[in-house]
């Protein structure tokens, strides 16, 4: 949970990416006496705090859930408080109680909220395998600063004789005589697009496209962090399996789990080299 600080940050999972500062207030909701995490405040949570005090084990990925009384600090009163609450009509933990998600009433505490559990954006579960056509294309965001060696675009292709039909370009340093592009990109003074014949997908390389494709982790809301400060990706990766869209950058409201799309363009590379890589 970030608490009344300027932040400027640089998000390495992106290509990169440019983050802009910003003045970060409560950004990432919880429950209070939620402990674990799971979304209900109920026996189990005061178990974890328990465990979490006298068994030296799992540790709260939300401090300030785990501080049920809003004292400040994390300690056998919490777990009392929440077991008073539960049984014995006692009163519910404060603001922003156990049942709805919402801020710290005290931000200038010392706890921190890592995991927001279930109050954070779902991951959800995509099977994508059935397609026509995949595609594969970058767009500007504060910039456009593609490396040399990426992928530039792709394209696979469900031909109706059943095969994968493969066409892809890279980004390359380009020669005399070469249309050159992005002349900005580090310390090349040429770069070009080089587009590779295009091919069938071999047995292998199909397996693995239907078995990554088949379990895509997506989020259908942006990341909670773009509540409190602007980011500004230098570009844009678009993946589109028929009408269905997704994107790299966080703060889209239909984006890739984190890693994924590093999954899928390192899958798309290795295809450069072919069969047998």
């Amino acid at each position: 949970m970030i608490k009344n600080t300027f932040l400027v940050i640089c998000l390495v999972t992106l290509p990169a990416t440019i983050c802009l500062g910003g003045f970060g207030g409560m950004c990432n909701g919880f429950r209070r006496g939620d402990t674990n995490g799971d979304g209900n405040v109920d026996l189990s949570d005061g178990i974890a705090t328990l465990t979490y005090l006298f068994a030296g084990t799992g540790r709260p990925g939300c401090e300030d859930a785990a501080d049920a009384n809003d004292t400040g600090t994390i300690d056998l009163s919490d777990a009392v408080y929440t077991f008073q609450f539960l049984f014995v009509g006692g009163a519910p933990p404060p603001a922003p109680g156990p049942w709805e998600c919402g801020d710290d009433t005290r931000p200038m505490d010392d706890l921190n909220c890592e995991d927001i559990g279930s109050c954070g954006p779902q991951l959800l579960n995509r099977d994508l395998s059935d397609f026509d056509q995949f595609r594969l294309t970058y767009s500007p965001g504060l910039g456009f600063c593609p490396q040399i060696g990426d992928v530039f675009e792709a394209t696979i292709t469900h031909q109706e004789n059943g095969d994968y039909r493969l066409e892809l370009s890279t980004l390359v340093i380009g020669g005399p005589g070469d249309k050159c592009l992005f002349d900005f990109i580090g310390n090349v003074e040429c770069a070009t697009i080089e587009e590779l014949a295009p091919r069938d997908l071999e047995g292998d390389e199909v397996a693995e496209m239907l078995a990554l494709f088949g379990n895509l982790g997506v989020y259908l809301e942006r990341h909670e962090i773009c509540d409190c400060i602007a980011i500004d990706p230098c570009r844009i990766g678009n993946f589109r399996w028929d009408t269905t869209n997704f994107s790299d950058f966080i703060c889209s409201n239909r984006r890739l789990a984190e890693n994924l799309d590093r999954d899928i363009t390192n899958f798309l590379d290795s295809l450069r080299v072919g069969p047998g890589r």
